[in-house]
């Protein structure tokens, strides 16, 4: 049987990560940033300071829904 709670656990961190990474590229920009250059910022943060399996894993993430996300955007 499916841990109900783990999974909204998980939705809210979901939601809380969405949220705060929005945050931060909207005060990038603020700042004088593009979006991309803002986000890309973001991006190569992240990419040094996680390890090389979780890296593969958001490559994969990126292959498999970026078109999608776009598609929702516009």
């Amino acid at each position: 049987m499916p841990d109900n709670k783990s999974n909204a656990t998980s939705d809210f961190q979901a939601e809380v990560i969405v949220e705060i990474v929005n945050t931060a590229l909207r005060s990038m920009q603020k700042l004088g940033l593009s979006y991309e250059d803002a986000l890309n910022g973001i991006l190569s943060q992240v990419a040094v300071q996680v390890d090389s399996k979780a890296m593969a894993h958001a490559t994969q993430l990126n292959a498999q829904l970026h078109e999608i996300y776009k598609s929702l955007n516009n």
